[in-house]
């Protein structure tokens, strides 16, 4: 079963974990048996020479490959240049730069008082990137890092959502914000990881690890922290709404309607100078800001998904961070169209539901940033690269959506 509830696929919630038991068995007995076939494969390593490989994982392995090849081509050639000409974030649509600033400030004592209020602030999104840059110190040793940050998280997913990797990977790739957060200091590499750790805990019950990723995830970009427990709370029986997920959605949307101008005001006006001091406000922020953002959501977030499609300054006057959400904008365009083509873009599939919560909370951002939705595009790659029950399968039909309290992959 795949990771989203859907027709064909039941998330049994806690109140059905007793029938459960007997696919828990099976599960267990797979992972006993292949087990088994490692420790053999160990014992006799020329055993491996008789494994089968299938066509469609040596083809995925040699694209990897290609890949892998490709991006060390551009860290040596690229990136590395622009560390030390300190153009990283220009380069390549991110905030490389100051996070590498910040961490050589601190290391050699500077303490630049601008340097100490930005990391001083809370909530705050500068701690773990600059952490990063501040115990490596080498931006091989961070992309390094990224890649194992990248492995871990696809053997996460793959362990806990039964999906083709032949799909997933690369559809993951073919945005340009997979790369760019695998070659420099980021937060979208760690925010992939949240997601990975967040679907796994709730797949093995492990409350005191969902515990740890909200920790995890708020030191890294508080507002995905805050769009897990959105997602926990829609779900949970605190919800008197939670097989009503359209509504819940609008409720949501009209609370932030409100409670963002006036309680969060101080926040939104130190991001209202800042977009306006980048030239990207829009009228879409100045409604936000005036209690009208339940009319600016949709609009808000197609402007993320797909507003530099239609940018005429990406050809007028391109720049690397016009052409990288130009091809972010693309991949996502592509995704959605091959969600849409299968008609997987529905509220009662969990990973879309809880995309669309994150992407409405993700929307109150009023800079133009294609990448703070990066996380929506992780969870519809694993909407679309979902695997259908085989026949040895049994699939449940529901008429109402049942509450992701945990996300299991069945064995095939």
């Amino acid at each position: 079963m795949g990771c989203g509830a859907n027709k064909g696929y039941e998330i049994p919630s806690n109140d059905e974990r007793d029938g459960d038991d007997v696919t828990e068995e099976r599960h267990s007995s797979s992972e006993a048996v292949q087990n088994m076939r490692l420790l053999t494969v160990a014992c006799d390593p020329l055993r491996i020479l008789f494994i089968r490989v299938k066509f469609k994982s040596m083809i995925l392995f040699a694209l990897l490959t290609v890949y892998v090849a490709i991006t060390l081509v551009i860290f040596f050639q690229t990136v590395i240049p622009s560390f030390v000409e300190g153009t990283t974030s220009e380069m390549f649509a991110g905030d490389s730069t100051v996070y590498v600033y910040f961490a050589d400030s601190i290391r050699e004592g500077r303490n630049e008082p601008w340097v100490l209020y930005s990391l001083l602030s809370f909530p705050n999104n500068l701690w773990s990137p600059v952490l990063i840059s501040l115990i490596l110190n080498s931006a091989l040793l961070v992309m390094l890092t990224n890649y194992a940050v990248f492995a871990t998280s696809i053997l996460l997913l793959k362990r806990t959502c039964s999906i083709s990797l032949g799909a997933f990977v690369p559809l993951l790739l073919l945005n340009p914000t997979t790369t760019t957060s695998l070659l420099c200091v980021n937060k979208e590499a760690l925010d992939l990881l949240s997601i990975s750790l967040f679907l796994y805990a709730r797949a093995k019950r492990r409350n005191g690890l969902v515990l740890a990723v909200l920790a995890f995830a708020f030191l890294n970009r508080w507002e995905m922290c805050v769009e897990i427990i959105v997602f926990v709370i829609a779900e949970s029986r605190l919800n008197p709404w939670r097989e009503k997920r359209l509504s819940t959605l609008l409720l949501l949307i009209v609370t932030l309607n409100f409670v963002m101008p006036s309680l969060g005001s101080k926040m939104l006006d130190v991001r209202f100078i800042e977009a306006q001091a980048a030239h990207t406000i829009a009228f879409l922020d100045i409604m936000q800001m005036h209690y009208l953002f339940v009319l600016a959501v949709v609009p808000k977030i197609a402007e993320n998904l797909f507003g530099q499609l239609l940018n005429p300054q990406v050809w007028q006057t391109p720049t690397s961070w016009l052409l990288i959400n130009l091809f972010n904008n693309a991949a996502y365009a592509i995704l959605i169209l091959i969600a849409a083509k299968r008609r997987l873009l529905t509220l009662r599939n969990d990973l879309v539901y809880f995309a669309a919560l994150g992407a409405v909370i993700a929307a109150q951002s009023l800079a133009v940033q294609p990448r703070y939705f990066y996380f929506v595009y992780v969870l519809l790659c694993l909407v679309v690269a979902q695997l259908k029950p085989t026949s040895g399968q049994t699939a449940t039909t529901r008429t109402a959506p049942v509450g992701l309290s945990r996300i299991i992959a069945r064995p095939q």
